[in-house]
């Protein structure tokens, strides 16, 4: 029975397809296959051209090289530092006593007195003061002291006396240069031990010439 509801010649197909006249209801596999396969074709062939450019008309070129590296830079070498070593600190102990700066010169014996000469060097060994601990005696290896007499040098052995104590005691004071000294006389503390032009040793004033009054020390044997 017709519906009359519905134009005549409309053919409902399967799932519901509307076919107009003169087309056939569904194409043709082969055809379909066939426009498919050149899709697919087209497709293979854009992407192979896309992966050889790099895949990417935005991307980048690789860099020809790799960006130089900074040259490491070695800092000089330091400047050498002096070792000599630093002049010695008149202290309790043995030692040579010299003028500054003849280091080859030293406080040697003569007949008891006291005198600098290049040779036979006395080792003295200074003590604490004999008339006050602040200050230094010194004493040869067989037990004499210097102390002065009549304002000269010399080496006596040792009296129970105030007088020869302080005979005995000689006070440091800074000289001109590090590791140099003055020594003053604790009784007469306005003289200095100083050496005379014929190498002999006095309690003198100044003179004003320090250089004859200022002394070093090296390390006795």
């Amino acid at each position: 029975m017709t519906d009359p509801a519905r134009p005549g010649g409309t053919v409902y197909g399967r799932g519901g397809v509307d076919v107009s006249d003169g087309v056939p209801a569904r194409l043709p596999r082969t055809l379909i296959a066939a426009v498919s396969a050149g899709v697919v074709a087209v497709l293979g062939v854009g992407y192979l051209a896309w992966n050889t450019t790099g895949g990417s008309a935005d991307k980048p070129a690789a860099a020809a090289a790799t960006a130089p590296t900074s040259p490491v830079v070695t800092a000089p070498a330091a400047s050498a530092v002096s070792t000599a070593p630093a002049p010695a600190q008149l202290a309790a102990g043995s030692w040579l006593l010299s003028p500054a700066g003849e280091p080859e010169t030293h406080l040697s014996v003569r007949d008891d007195v006291a005198t600098m000469s290049p040779i036979d060097p006395a080792t003295l060994t200074a003590v604490a003061g004999l008339a006050d601990d602040t200050c230094f005696s010194f004493r040869t290896g067989d037990d004499r002291y210097l102390r002065h007499f009549d304002y000269r040098l010399r080496f006596d052995a040792s009296e129970d006396s105030d007088l020869f104590r302080a005979d005995a005691t000689f006070c440091p004071g800074p000289g001109a240069d590090a590791g140099t000294f003055r020594l003053r006389s604790k009784n007469y503390p306005e003289h200095l031990v100083h050496r005379r032009d014929d190498d002999s040793l006095y309690i003198d004033k100044p003179s004003g010439d320090d250089a004859e009054s200022t002394f070093a020390v090296q390390p006795g044997t």
